[in-house]
């Protein structure tokens, strides 16, 4: 699927020596950013979707480097169901997990413990990127 969103109002790229760029679209093709900037008017059209931003200005995926991601988009610590959605919809597509120390349970003797190695750091996409205009891959 291609979508195109219109009517940027500033596009930030998320490079520091230059931190925003000239036009007004972006232009996604098969969940991968295909360029960004200014799109003939042939590009926009033959998008299956497209979105007006009205103005509204785009940035590249943000990273979240301390989040503790136990089971999946379950944290018992904090009784939490979603939290990885919200992230998504906040604007993180990353998140780097030290994985949760706050497992339920009793470590030393449960079975899953014996079976499963907590991994002491991971990188983590959020792999929902048809709900955002951006790409942890860019």
């Amino acid at each position: 699927m291609k979508v195109a969103i219109t009517n940027l109002g500033q596009i930030v790229t998320g490079n520091w020596r230059e931190p925003f760029t000239s036009g007004d679209t972006i232009i996604i093709d098969k969940e991968r950013i295909a360029s960004v900037g200014t799109a003939p008017a042939d590009a926009v059209s033959k998008a299956d979707v497209v979105i007006d931003a009205d103005g509204m200005t785009a940035i590249p995926g943000l990273i979240d480097s301390h989040v503790h991601i136990t089971f999946g988009d379950y944290t018992p610590r904090q009784r939490t169901v979603g939290y990885l959605e919200s992230y998504l919809h906040g604007g993180t597509t990353t998140a780097i997990s030290a994985s949760e120390v706050h497992v339920p349970g009793d470590h030393a003797t449960s079975r899953a413990s014996r079976h499963w190695q907590w991994p002491r750091s991971a990188a983590l996409p959020i792999t929902d990127r048809a709900a955002c205009a951006s790409s942890p891959d860019r």
